[in-house]
């Protein structure tokens, strides 16, 4: 089945869906988006840019897509653990919050980013935890929506201690040089492993997950261990990873702005979608091109835009 065919079937299976109940809608959209990534990755052929046919369990099911829920009710605070990670001890570090995101960002010379770690929250009573955790390295200052996002587009083009070697909080002025060294020719690294990693590359267990292979961010939920963890595909990887973390948005079957998210995906601001959309452009990979068909054209994810009466959820971005 070529990768045409298969859109277009797709498509009227959504278009299907859109006249049935609104529950089913949601709850058949998210299934819809990961019935997309197996197809592709099944009818793929076996080539540069492909991987091979894999066989399902018979036991796998649909209950590793909305994410495990932490057993112990005294978890850490935050949705992944604060790592503390650095680029050198001799940096200033700074903390801004707004909404679910923390930002504790690391600045060198004339306030130069060097390195940033975003921390998703689940609630108010979840950020203020985190706050007061992170309030021994500095004061935890409040910005606006807008600054909050623009500090994550900047944030996206930092390379940080993703890729460094020796760049850990203890590490010595000899080990933060080197780490440098290393991060220069990781960075080329990562750039050729974005352009070789072929549609679907890295592991197939991962859309048992929802998750598109060669990615930990890019799907129904992540993989992730922490904010740094990324897969091979490390360009689309980062276009995902801020797009999760997007301040403003409604999680998977809850409720907030008064709005209700009975769906199996969280439904995050236009803004973030918009950023999104622009990201995988510019990525411009196969795998960039499929995360963008989906999201955009197939699935076509509703967002959190804001009116003058509050936050409403208003129709995907189309045209992708």
């Amino acid at each position: 089945m070529s990768f045409r065919r298969l859109l277009s079937a797709l498509r009227h299976a959504r278009d299907a869906v859109h006249r049935g109940a609104p529950m089913a809608d949601n709850i058949l959209k998210s299934i819809l988006s990961v019935v997309v990534i197996c197809c592709i990755a099944v009818s793929s052929p076996q080539s540069a840019s492909a991987k091979p046919f894999i066989s399902f369990p018979a036991s796998w099911s649909l209950s590793g897509l909305v994410g495990a829920v932490r057993e112990d009710a005294e978890r850490e605070p935050g949705v992944k653990p604060y790592t503390g990670r650095r680029v050198s001890n001799e940096t200033l570090r700074m903390i801004y919050f707004h909404d679910q995101t923390v930002a504790v960002v690391e600045l060198g010379e004339d306030k130069l980013l060097l390195n940033c770690e975003l921390i998703e929250t689940y609630d108010e009573e979840d950020t203020g935890r985190l706050l007061r955790q992170l309030s021994s390295i500095n004061r935890p200052l409040s910005v606006s929506f807008p600054q909050m996002t623009r500090l994550m587009g900047q944030c996206q083009q930092v390379e940080g201690v993703e890729a460094g070697a020796g760049a850990d909080a203890g590490a010595g002025a000899g080990a933060t040089r080197e780490g440098w060294r290393e991060r220069g020719a990781a960075h080329a690294r990562l750039q050729a492993g974005g352009a070789h990693a072929g549609l679907l590359g890295g592991s197939p267990l991962s859309l048992l997950q929802g998750i598109i292979p060669g990615t930990k961010w890019c799907g129904t939920g992540d993989i992730a261990a922490d904010y740094h963890d990324l897969g091979a595909d490390r360009p689309l990887d980062r276009c995902c990873r801020t797009h999760d973390l997007c301040p403003s948005k409604v999680r998977a079957f809850s409720r907030r702005y008064n709005l209700t998210n009975n769906s199996l995906y969280s439904k995050s601001h236009c803004t973030c979608d918009d950023m999104l959309f622009d990201c995988l452009k510019a990525t411009n990979t196969s795998a960039a091109q499929l995360m963008g068909h989906i999201y955009f054209n197939i699935v076509q994810v509703p967002c959190l835009e804001d009116y003058t009466s509050g936050r409403r959820f208003r129709d995907a971005k189309l045209g992708f």
